[in-house]
C-alpha cells in the first residue's frame, strides 16, 4: 500500500467533493421533475440515508483499522472468497469511472463541441487522471485543496447574481407530495451520490485523525447544499423549465448577464465542470487501480493505470445515448449500489461478529 499521508482537512475537501460535485450539476433536473416543488426536501432525508450508511461503514473499519475495501474483504471472508468480493469492488470502481467519464463527455459534445467525437474528451482527460493516480493520493488531495476555492467563489458568484431572476411565486403548491411515492421514484439519489460514499473507505488508511468526523460531516454538508441547489434552481427557473433541463445550473449560467460586460459564461462552468469531474473521477480511478495492486500484490502502479485509460474509455461508451444513461440511473442504479453499499458491509459485519464471539468463547473455555 502507499505509504501517503492527508490531513483530515485534505480528506474532507475530496470528499466533499466527491459527493456534491457531478450530482451538484447533473441530478437537480431530475429531482425536479419527479418532486416539483418539494424537491429541495428530498436530498435531505437521502442524506439522513447517507449518515446512516457512514455509520456502518465506519463501524466495519474500527474493527480493522488502517485497512482498506479490499483488504476487509480479504481479512473477513479469507483469500478466495474475499478476493472475489474485492474483485467485484474494483469492477465497481472502474464501472464508476466509466460512467463518469460519459457524464463529462455527454456534457462536453451536447453542449459545447459537438461535431469532436465523444471518444476524443474521454481519452484526453483520462490521460490527465491517470497522471495524477501516478503520483499518488497526495498530488490529488493537494489538487483538490488548491482547486476548493476556486469553485466555491464561482457558485457563489453565480448564487449571488442569478438570484436578481428570484421569483417566489415558482414555489406555490409546495407540501402536496406522496412521501412513498416520491421516495420510491427518487431512490436514485440514495444511491447517487449518498450510498456512493463507501468508496472513500478506501482512503481511510492515508487520513491522519478523525477520520468518522470528517466522513459523516462530507455527507451532512452535501446534503445541504445539494437541497440549497435544488432550492435555488426552482426559484430560479421554476419547476417546468428546470424539470426540461438536463443541465439546468448551466442554463443559469448560459443566460446569466451583467450589461455588456459580463456574458456567456457558459465556459466558466464549464471549467468548474472539469474541475469537479477530475475531483471525483480521480479517486474513483485511484481506488481502482489501489485496489488491483492490493489485491494481486504489484508495487509499480503505474501500467495498471496507464491500462485502465482505454478501458475506461471503452466501456464508457456502453450507453448508446445520455438518455439511455439517465434511464440506468433512475431506474436501477438503487439496486445495483444496494449490493456494495449495504449487503455486503452488513455481512461483514455479521462474520466479524461471529468470529469475535467464538474468539471470546475460545479465551472463556481456556480460562475454565
Amino acid at each position: 500500500m502507499e505509504t501517503a499521508r492527508i490531513s483530515t482537512w485534505q480528506f474532507f475537501i475530496l470528499a466533499l467533493g466527491y459527493l456534491l460535485g457531478t450530482s451538484f450539476l447533473f441530478r437537480i433536473g431530475g429531482l425536479i421533475s419527479i418532486a416539483k416543488q418539494d424537491a429541495w426536501i428530498i436530498p435531505l432525508w437521502a442524506g439522513v440515508a447517507g449518515v446512516l450508511l457512514s455509520l456502518i461503514w465506519i463501524k466495519l473499519a474500527n474493527y480493522y483499522p488502517g485497512n482498506s475495501i479490499i483488504q476487509i474483504c480479504i481479512q473477513v471472508a479469507g483469500k478466495r472468497l474475499g478476493g472475489f468480493i474485492a474483485l467485484l469492488y474494483i469492477g465497481y470502481f472502474i464501472h464508476l469511472s466509466s460512467l463518469i467519464t460519459r457524464n463529462l463527455g455527454d456534457f462536453m459534445k451536447i453542449n459545447l463541441m459537438p461535431r469532436t467525437p465523444i471518444t476524443v474528451f474521454h481519452v484526453m482527460f483520462l490521460l490527465i487522471i491517470c497522471y495524477a493516480v501516478i503520483k499518488g493520493i497526495e498530488t490529488i488531495s493537494r489538487s483538490t485543496e488548491f482547486l476548493f476555492p476556486l469553485v466555491t467563489v464561482t457558485f457563489l458568484f453565480i448564487f449571488f447574481i442569478a438570484l436578481y431572476e428570484w421569483n417566489w411565486d415558482r414555489f406555490q403548491g409546495m407540501f402536496r407530495m406522496n412521501i412513498w411515492t416520491t421516495m420510491k421514484e427518487t431512490r436514485s439519489l440514495f444511491g447517487f451520490p449518498f450510498m456512493e460514499s463507501f468508496l472513500l473507505v478506501m482512503l481511510f488508511p492515508y487520513v491522519r485523525s478523525r477520520i468518522k468526523v470528517s466522513f459523516i460531516l462530507a455527507n451532512v454538508v452535501t446534503a445541504l447544499l445539494l437541497s440549497v441547489g435544488v432550492f435555488f434552481t426552482i426559484g430560479v427557473l421554476g419547476v417546468t423549465r428546470a424539470s426540461h433541463e438536463t443541465y439546468s445550473l448551466f442554463v443559469i449560467v448560459q443566460e446569466m448577464h451583467i450589461g455588456t460586460f459580463f456574458e456567456h459564461l457558459e465556459s466558466t462552468i464549464a471549467l468548474i465542470l472539469l474541475i469537479v469531474v477530475f475531483i471525483k473521477l480521480s479517486i474513483t480511478y485511484y481506488c481502482a487501480v489501489s485496489g488491483l495492486c492490493q489485491l494481486f500484490q504489484v508495487n509499480n502502479r503505474s501500467w495498471i493505470a496507464i491500462s485502465l485509460v482505454l478501458f475506461i474509455s471503452g466501456l464508457s461508451l456502453g450507453f448508446d445515448n445520455i438518455l439511455e444513461n439517465i434511464v440506468f440511473n433512475r431506474e436501477y442504479y438503487f439496486e445495483y449500489m444496494l449490493l456494495f453499499a449495504a449487503i455486503f458491509p452488513l455481512l461483514f459485519l455479521f462474520l466479524t461478529w461471529m468470529k469475535k464471539s467464538r474468539e471470546k468463547r475460545k479465551v472463556v473455555g481456556s480460562q475454565t
